[in-house]
């Protein structure tokens, strides 16, 4: 009986991960591929489109050198991820942490991971509404 209850537990926690994330992307875009398109979109798991503001595009198109545009995959992910302390997020990537630490004026500890909090998530998307998107991790979601 506590083997059962244990892989019970386990496709529970599985599939509320799974209905968490259900908005992100199935397969993500790089920015020269969403600047190419009429109407820039990635399909999501749940199979709906998730739209990107051509605005944002031009933003994120000025951080970054033009050899970096097929490097930047969208939208970029914002890890919740309470290992990190309350409220923290992680954002991995080498293009993706260079625009977030120039949007947020901070720098990297490393070249290929950024952790962030809340106060700077919120300005994160503030400025990237369309073309960021938060992950939730297990753990950020049942603690």
């Amino acid at each position: 009986m506590i083997d059962y209850e244990k892989a019970l537990e386990e496709i529970l926690k599985e599939e509320l991960l799974r209905l968490a994330n259900k908005y992100l992307p199935y397969k993500k875009k790089s920015l020269k591929e969403a600047l190419n398109e009429k109407y820039p979109h990635v399909t999501t798991r749940d199979g709906s489109i998730h739209m990107f503001k051509r605005s944002e595009l031009e933003f994120l198109k000025s951080l970054i050198s033009e050899d970096k545009w097929d490097k930047l995959k969208l939208p970029i992910t914002i890890e919740l991820n309470p290992d990190y302390g309350e409220g923290a997020a992680i954002v991995r990537g080498r293009v993706e942490v260079e625009v977030v630490s120039k949007i947020l004026g901070i720098k990297p500890q490393r070249e290929d991971e950024i952790v962030i909090y809340r106060p700077q998530i919120s300005v994160l998307r503030r400025h990237l509404r369309t073309t960021t998107q938060i992950a939730f991790s297990l753990r950020s979601i049942i603690g």
